[in-house]
């Protein structure tokens, strides 16, 4: 007999069925449907209540090679409290989930170096705090803000004995030599000591060494050393790093 005849002759039994019968045949000819059609209609209202229920970001930090020794939400609770910031209105957040290591090529690496481009690109780091060799790594790839662009002159004054120096007469000769169809990473030119800005041709300072910042220091622990406060140069709250400067070390 046809399928489509079969498929007639079913259907008009059914007219007969018992209730029973009718949910059954329900079951065995809908149910993929109706499972897929709830799982979109779920999806969908997750998304439109978080999207109606996101608070605006105030302020956001990112931590790469740090660990939380436990206390990171407190500190974070308190530096809204000093800045002003109304955690019932907005979002205040500290991810200390990247860990980078440039002598390992490991899954971990390379998905923090992924997040870490992308969250830059699209603006979402207020403050970047590291290790030297991360800070250094991205200072080189004119990555961060000048300092002298985010501080007030008393801030300047204040905290240039904890500058984080590049040299951009450096930075400008890496980036010609990587343009260079025989490009040898090996060959690079060498990098200036980032705390000595006058062994430099033009130091410009991107970041803060953090070793007096005792509360940050107690809160979390850098596994390459000192911690070093920088300020991506996609940074939508500037205002708010330099109170979080003075947070930390005031």
């Amino acid at each position: 007999m046809p399928v489509m005849d079969e498929f007639r002759e079913e259907r008009e039994a059914l007219k007969h069925g018992t209730p029973k019968q009718k949910f059954r045949y329900f079951l065995d000819y809908y149910k993929w449907h109706v499972v897929a059609a709830v799982a979109i209609i779920v999806f969908a209202a997750s998304m439109i209540y978080n999207m109606a229920t996101r608070k605006e970001m105030a302020f956001s930090v990112s931590l790469v090679n740090a660990f939380d020794i436990g206390t990171g939400e407190e500190q974070l609770a308190s530096f809204a409290e000093y800045a002003g910031i109304d955690t019932e209105e907005f979002d205040v957040m500290a991810d200390s989930s990247m860990q980078i290591d440039y002598t390992s090529t490991d899954q971990n690496t390379a998905a923090s170096l992924q997040k870490l481009m992308v969250l830059v690109a699209a603006g979402e780091i207020d403050a970047l705090l590291s290790d030297e060799a991360v800070i250094e790594q991205y200072a080189y790839s004119e990555t961060f803000y000048d300092l002298r662009d985010v501080l007030t002159a008393q801030q300047l004054e204040a905290y240039e004995p904890y500058f984080f120096y590049m040299d951009q007469a450096v930075a400008e000769a890496i980036s010609e030599a990587q343009m260079d169809p025989d490009y040898d990473s090996n060959a690079m030119p060498e990098r200036p000591d980032p705390r000595k800005p006058e062994a430099m041709e033009q130091p410009v300072p991107v970041g803060i060494c953090l070793g007096e910042a005792k509360a940050l220091n107690e809160t979390y622990i850098f596994l390459g050393g000192e911690g070093i406060l920088a300020v991506p140069a996609t940074s939508p709250h500037l205002e708010t790093v330099s109170q979080y400067v003075d947070f930390l070390l005031q």
